[in-house]
């Protein structure tokens, strides 16, 4: 199993409505491929995690590269895993103002870790991803 958290810049006509539009196509298609994960939108920048079988992470990965919606693509992480963070949920979907206040922070920090020039420590991720798990129970 593989997961990968990533950063990008949104097209400029992105909004709440087309995003969960998205997250909704995301968890028919994550779905069928075993794939989980959670898409959050904020000021204008999508933070994914995405985590399955290698070979459809990278199938899904590779076309989010090609989607037009998502522009200055940062990888936070990349990494073999084997355990998920959402087994429940092809897709959650976390918007800032429908979380709460400590997953918002968590979402923040997230956001911030690509902004980085060096890789997070796999003791920050521990310390962040856990504080998701609130999504994958409801």
């Amino acid at each position: 199993m593989r997961r990968i958290i990533y950063t990008s810049d949104a097209s400029p006509l992105m909004t709440d409505e087309k995003v969960a539009a998205i997250a909704e196509k995301s968890r028919r298609k994550n779905g069928s491929m075993g794939l989980t994960g959670a898409l959050s939108f904020d000021k204008g920048r999508f933070l994914q995690l995405l985590e399955g079988p290698s070979e459809a992470v990278t199938a899904r990965f590779e076309a989010i590269r090609r989607d037009a919606r998502h522009q200055n693509i940062q990888i936070i992480c990349d990494v073999p895993t084997n355990m998920r963070n959402f087994p429940k949920k092809p897709m959650a979907l976390m918007l800032p103002g429908e979380v709460s206040e400590d997953m918002h922070e968590a979402l923040s920090a997230l956001f911030d870790l690509a902004d980085e020039p060096a890789a997070p420590s796999r003791q920050t991720l521990g310390d962040l991803l856990p504080r998701f798990s609130e999504l994958d129970a409801a």
